[in-house]
């Protein structure tokens, strides 16, 4: 674990191609768990890469998979975890970015089996996509946000550009000229729960990567994975959460905490049109993540990867139906017709589209195969990759790569955390609100110390080594609250043995290196001069320890309402740069805002006689931790 002595050192070996992931003392430099002694591949991102044949990144196997006639024709051993794949098929070529501190693209002559080079490509890199000509290759950087736009020949950085919050995913318009880039999470807005919040796709100039525009998503709208666009270039969709975060969590039902949506945006407006539900009235759809169009523009496919489905929608009945419901033609009173929302009609997608398992577990990509006659789909936890065949009533095949479908404990815990099957009705799992473990930005009225008083989601990192839990220390210890979310979030009971994978999983979990750390992993000179003042300050007499907390309980004076003179659970500060916004209810955006505006009569920290510079160094510091 990287600790205040340790920042100086160097963490990252350099990059070399023996299939060696470099690690920390405690672990590999990802959301990824350690599964210890156990080998498994985790197909993730998957190209179609012409003819038969597909190139598939094994997530957690570190190989780029090249796949041909539904038989493994190569395995190309990666220098760690690859987070994305874009392929040009004219030159058996793909792009693979590996996801790491010091991130790279890799120069893949994927035929023979060769890395032909590898770029630096800054912090935790992913989501390569190609111009049409293949002479430029785009990425995102997701806790930076950098847009960067990349020369296929040289190498060279030709451009950079800024998302929102988190880039996840991105798609360029079918002229080249746009480029869109989806937001995993909400912009960190400060303010109380009831604030309009969503994740928001960022609209850039595809050659100077300038933003043009933002496109808000519902409110709500978290962990939006997946971007597509149609190939007739009109419309784009994503897929995402809808949380309904402003109503207390006493039930599930009928998406009442939870709904999984697609939305769709007019891409010759740059315009939101809407979103609608993938869940049935009594069936949630839980956690989307990929979708894509067919070659022939008829068909919109989306994954559920909480539930281990695709969803096959009709895409002409879909936008037929889309507008009979914004021109208030779906209306209860035909005689003076309103707008309906789709995003509020659990029976929208009613004879429009077919619920299909995958018999795998976990899909999150997929990718057509020559002229859409073929579907393939790749399932994370199965280890495998499912075909589907679209001509044929959508029956379906297993195509196996090789894995490894015994699990583990801590690779049960894995599927577990993010499994909507175990939920009611199916509509969300622990990953729902605590994205990539961590957290989704929202404020969630629990019922574990009464009503009407919510609170942010936070970071399941390092949670059972930092009792109590909870923000008001409610739970003696994760153990409990693990047992507890089953119970009251997901309404479940579930075997002891089930909990207990998810404690194995959550603890096998480490923190990434910090993007505000200086490449060579030493921290900056504004951020040693913040460890001098975070320790005058006093922040280290409560923020202490190998976790940089106490585990103890203080008022910092940050208690509003009935919470004032409350005292709340030490958080830890490790991974604190990744989980803005601040204090229990997240009215503050940075870590300069809370020492800024918040810290009232110096509880929080000795800061009122620091000048603005100060506590800028001091984020400065926090922010590496």
């Amino acid at each position: 674990m990287k600790r205040v002595g340790e920042f100086f050192v160097a963490v990252f070996a350099a990059i070399c191609f023996s299939g060696a992931f470099a690690e920390s003392e405690n672990g590999v430099y990802s959301d990824i768990p350690d599964y210890g002694k156990d080998r498994y591949l985790s197909p993730e991102a998957i190209a179609y890469a012409g003819g038969e044949d597909f190139v598939i990144c094994a997530r957690t196997g570190d190989e780029l998979i090249v796949l041909s006639s539904d038989k493994v024709a190569g395995r190309i051993p990666l220098p760690g975890h690859p987070s994305g794949v874009a392929v040009d098929a004219s030159s058996n070529t793909a792009y693979v970015t590996i996801e790491a501190p010091k991130g790279k693209i890799l120069k893949i002559d994927y035929k023979k089996g060769k890395i032909l080079a590898s770029y630096d490509a800054g912090h935790m890199p992913r989501a390569p996509i190609l111009s049409a000509d293949a002479k430029t290759l785009y990425f995102v950087n997701q806790f930076t946000g950098r847009v960067a736009k990349m020369d296929t020949t040289s190498g060279k950085i030709a451009g950079e550009g800024k998302a929102i919050r988190e880039p996840f995913s991105q798609v360029l318009s079918t002229d080249g000229k746009t480029l869109y880039v989806l937001n995993l999470l909400p912009e960190a807005k400060g303010g109380l729960y009831e604030e309009n919040i969503g994740a928001s796709v960022s609209v850039l100039d595809a050659e100077s990567l300038k933003a043009l525009k933002r496109i808000d998503l519902p409110n709500g709208s978290i962990n939006a994975n997946q971007i597509c666009i149609s190939p007739d270039g009109a419309y784009l969709y994503c897929t995402s959460v809808i949380a309904r975060f402003n109503v207390p969590t006493t039930q599930v039902e009928r998406g009442w905490i939870n709904t999984n949506a697609v939305s769709v945006i007019d891409a010759k407006k740059n315009e939101f049109v809407c979103s609608f539900l993938l869940d049935d009235i009594d069936l949630g759809a839980s956690n989307p993540f990929g979708v894509l169009v067919s070659p022939d523009g008829k068909t919109l496919v989306a994954l559920q990867a909480g539930t281990h489905e695709i969803s096959v929608i009709n895409r002409k009945a879909l936008h037929e139906k889309i507008a009979k419901a914004l021109s208030g033609e779906l209306s209860a009173d035909r005689k003076s017709p309103t707008p309906t929302d789709p995003a509020n009609d659990l029976a929208f997608l009613f004879g429009l589209r077919e619920r299909i398992e995958t018999g795998g577990l976990g899909p999150r990509f997929a990718a057509f195969g020559k002229d859409g006659k073929s579907l393939y789909v790749t399932c994370y936890y199965s280890d495998n990759v499912v075909k589907f065949y679209p001509e044929n009533e959508w029956k379906k095949s297993s195509v196996s790569i090789g894995g490894n479908p015994d699990m583990n404990l801590v690779r049960k815990g894995d599927l577990f955390f993010h499994d909507g099957q175990f939920c009611f009705q199916k509509w969300l799992s622990c990953s729902t609100c605590h994205t990539q473990v961590r957290s989704d930005a929202l404020n969630w009225d629990l019922m574990n110390d009464g009503i009407g008083n919510p609170k942010q989601s936070k970071s399941m990192l390092y949670a059972h080594f930092t009792a109590p839990c909870m923000i008001t220390g409610i739970r003696k210890d994760a153990e409990t609250a693990v047992r507890k979310g089953l119970k009251y979030i997901q309404f479940v009971d579930r075997p002891e043995a089930d909990a207990q994978a998810i404690d194995a999983y959550l603890k096998s979990l480490r923190e990434i290196d910090s993007p505000h750390l200086n490449p060579d992993g030493s921290m900056s000179e504004a951020a040693e001069r913040g460890m001098l003042i975070f320790e005058d300050a006093g922040c280290s007499h409560c923020h202490s320890g190998e976790y940089y907390t106490d585990m103890q309980s203080h008022d910092v004076g940050s208690g509003l309402n009935e919470y004032e003179g409350k005292a709340f659970d030490t958080p830890t500060l490790c991974e604190i740069w990744r989980t803005a916004p601040y204090l229990y209810d997240g009215r503050a955006r940075t870590i300069f805002e809370l020492f800024k505006k918040f810290n009232k009569d110096d509880k929080h920290g000795k800061t009122s006689n620091l000048s603005d510079d100060d506590l800028r160094d001091l984020e400065a510091y926090v922010n590496t931790l």
